[in-house]
């Protein structure tokens, strides 16, 4: 399987994590083409977005949805629990931290320039608070986001708050996750964890990298 994007990208990382867990190989690199507008990326997603992932003549885009594609094929590692109360409880933290705390970060890319506007920016990292106090307030953190095993709301929960970390600090914020407990917990359990560690190390790396870029 070939999955295009950067790991620096939560909804790449969201799919990687994914992936990983379940022991699917895959290959992480560019767009083909030269970029993700060129001709021959566009046949694969005429979005032009990523990530997007080709497996054999299989072509799936939208990080969601790649992920509901590796759940249905690699079985024998499940990431949606059986019971429909726990899946319902793993999909909603999933849904609260990869759609509103995540979308609420990415409306900071707009606001890049040193010149930015210090109110509009302000306004965006209110949204994100409230969306990381809603966040504090449905993660299990015991020790993983909803309870004793890995799942998809960790699949959404790791790249996101890992991308805040690395991200909210060019805006001012020292601690993104302030004195949630819960969420740093959280973190800290999830640093120390082969799988989400290593992911989180990535992530780092791949952030450095494109801040080099910015700066060249």
């Amino acid at each position: 399987m070939d999955l295009f994007g950067s790991i620096f990208s939560p909804y790449c990382a969201r799919v990687a994590l994914a992936a990983r867990f379940k022991g699917a190989k895959f290959n992480l690199g560019p767009a083909p083409g030269g970029g993700y507008k060129s001709p021959e990326f566009l046949k694969l997603n005429p979005l032009g977005k990523v990530p997007t992932l080709k497996d054999g003549k299989t072509v799936v885009y939208e990080s969601g949805v790649i992920v509901e594609y590796l759940e249905a094929k690699f079985k024998k590692k499940p990431l949606v629990p059986k019971n429909a109360k726990a899946a319902a409880q793993a999909r909603m933290i999933a849904a609260v931290v990869g759609e509103y705390v995540q979308g609420a970060l990415g409306k900071l890319f707009v606001h890049m320039a040193p010149n930015r506007d210090k109110v509009a920016v302000d306004a965006v990292l209110a949204e994100i608070n409230k969306f990381l106090d809603i966040a504090e307030q449905v993660i299990v953190a015991k020790p993983y986001a909803a309870g004793a095993k890995f799942t998809i709301a960790d699949v959404y929960a790791v790249p996101t708050l890992g991308f805040a970390s690395l991200f909210m600090p060019l805006f001012g914020v020292d601690r993104p996750l302030g004195n949630r407990k819960k969420l740093g917990r959280y973190m800290a359990k999830a640093k120390k964890d082969k799988l989400m560690g290593t992911l989180l190390k990535d992530m780092k790396v791949s952030f450095q990298a494109w801040q080099k870029s910015k700066a060249a």
